[in-house]
């Protein structure tokens, strides 16, 4: 701060609350440090009576084109719209959640995606997050991507992944053609997996190609590897 600024109580409780807990630069990826996302991917947004709406203000606001949508109505559930304005498989998520209120933490933003390097960096955080009392949600292959979700104290949901394939566009073209489509029996939850079994795997030196393949996750599943 500039000497002559005027200084608030507000000033002065950040630059004591940085004091306190937040590392020195130079120790912000040592050890005992997260590593740190290079983006933010996508947001997904919880929705009630509005979906048709919701979706027709992101497609013009971003101007935004449908990468992937599904109806799940018939089997109790709701639709979801995925859009993009770009290579990215995509930036939005919108998802229908009948009853949905602000007061159940369902309506509004779902999530924030959250982009690493490599599984490792996933691994790092997830043993980081665990040792700091902060308990994972879920993890699972979604086939372009492995995530791992955890919830801030709110209970807005965080999701820190990596792409399984070497490019944007692949991943875009998986999550349009092998996700959800007409005549296709795309169980998601089989890509679920132990975050434990895993770390155990990254450690082993398992290649992460075969560990953000999502056909390997699931056989590796099934010989209680993963």
């Amino acid at each position: 701060m500039a000497e002559g600024d005027i200084t608030t109580d507000d000033d002065v409780w950040l630059a004591n609350f940085e004091d306190q807990y937040l590392p020195a630069e130079s120790e912000r990826m040592g050890p005992g440090q997260a590593p740190k996302p290079n983006a933010l991917v996508h947001i997904s947004i919880g929705t009630d009576k509005n979906f048709e709406k919701m979706v027709e203000f992101y497609m013009k606001f971003f101007n935004a084109h449908v990468v992937n949508y599904r109806d799940k109505r018939d089997a109790g559930g709701g639709r979801a719209a995925f859009l993009t304005w770009d290579s990215r498989d995509h930036r939005f998520a919108i998802l229908e959640r009948a009853g949905a209120t602000h007061a159940q933490g369902r309506a509004g933003f779902a999530h924030g995606a959250f982009q690493y390097d490599s599984l490792a960096d996933l691994v790092k955080l997830y043993r980081q997050c665990k040792s700091w009392g902060i308990e994972i949600s879920h993890t699972i292959n979604h086939g372009q991507s492995t995530s791992f979700y955890y919830t801030d104290p709110d209970g807005n949901e965080i999701e820190a992944y990596i792409d399984n394939f070497d490019t944007p566009e692949e991943c875009t073209h998986f999550k349009h053609w092998l996700q959800y489509r007409p005549g296709l029996d795309y169980d998601m939850a089989a890509g679920a997996f132990d975050p434990e079994k895993m770390c155990a795997l990254v450690d082993e030196g398992i290649d992460e190609k075969i560990l953000r393949d999502r056909d390997q996750v699931i056989r590796l599943k099934a010989e209680g590897k993963l």
